[in-house]
């Protein structure tokens, strides 16, 4: 997906300190297009203190008067509300980012003023709507929290997060070696005396086996076994 096409348009924002939030949710995940539609906000001076390392999302950031116009070139808006009206399509975050990714971001996400959100005229011109799911006792998010939850599931399905590094894995041969000083150690221990089974050893490796250890991990049992049978 290129989130480059995914469009963020704020109607009516009332607080600079929000935009900028705004900006900086953005910028975590990539996303670049702002329009600030109907704009309630007088100096932006608190916008540009807010936006930590995303100034070059206010930078290119448009304003607009006409809600309509800047909305007409999308052919999928998806307005945000915890109060979807009757009738209308209704998704979750996740829906809507895999939406964006099958239209490679060609996507509007409308986000309604800190007040009173989007009202039902604008919510019903939408293609969809899409519900954060919240704990009831408090369902209203910030603005900028709202642009952050959509943020982070448009950027893990378009597929730009890193994959966490490879972490090494015990081979089968250190795991021999860990079982053989696990043997060590027991064998000179009172353990050696005791009524065991047959397998005893590889019994008690089997869980190790099972955690499928990283090589860091094996070692760190090995360094612990040999220190206990030099005690």
């Amino acid at each position: 997906m290129n989130l480059a096409n995914v469009h963020v348009v704020l109607f009516q924002p009332r607080w600079a300190r929000n935009l900028g939030a705004v900006a900086r949710a953005m910028k975590n995940f990539g996303l670049k297009r702002l329009t600030v539609a109907s704009s309630q906000i007088g100096s932006w001076s608190d916008a540009w203190r807010m936006a930590v390392h995303a100034h070059d999302v206010l930078d290119t950031a448009v304003q607009a008067d006409d809600l309509d116009k800047v909305l007409a070139p999308s052919s999928c808006v998806v307005g945000t509300t915890n109060d979807p009206p009757a009738g209308t399509k209704v998704l979750s975050p996740r829906e809507v980012a895999a939406e964006a990714a099958a239209r490679d971001g060609d996507m509007t996400l409308l986000f309604g003023g800190e007040i009173n959100g989007l009202n039902p005229k604008h919510l019903l011109r939408c293609h969809a709507v899409s519900v954060i799911p919240t704990a009831p006792e408090q369902s209203s998010l910030n603005l900028a929290q709202a642009v952050a939850v959509f943020g982070a599931e448009l950027f893990a399905a378009s597929g730009a997060a890193s994959p966490p590094p490879a972490v090494p894995m015990a081979s089968a041969e250190l795991m021999q070696r860990l079982e053989t000083a696990l043997r060590h150690l027991l064998e000179t221990s009172a353990w050696r005396d005791a009524n065991r089974g047959r397998h005893a050893i590889a019994e008690l490796m089997q869980p190790l086996w099972r955690a499928q250890l990283t090589e860091n991990e094996v070692h760190a049992w090995l360094t612990a076994l040999n220190k206990a049978v030099q005690r």
